[in-house]
């Protein structure tokens, strides 16, 4: 694991008073000091707001008997 990864993690346990699992974190994650992040980064191919299920449409829904429902 990368420094400052490690570092932000124990930011969020110290934050949350978490002492025991700051101590289990310095006991058993290793730092890796010759880590270099990636120089490229696949870009995700699907849009966040390319048919999204949030933008759902009016949909039309018939209940039988049984109460189980289905669309129209």
């Amino acid at each position: 694991m990368d420094q400052s990864t490690f570092e932000e993690i124990i930011s969020i346990l110290a934050k949350n008073g978490r002492p025991d699992l700051i101590g289990e974190c310095h006991d058993h994650i290793k730092i890796d000091e010759n880590y270099e992040p990636p120089s490229y980064m696949k870009k995700d191919k699907y849009s966040d707001d390319e048919g999204s299920a949030e933008e759902e449409s009016d949909y039309s829904v018939e209940e039988d008997e049984d109460g189980f429902q289905s669309l129209k």
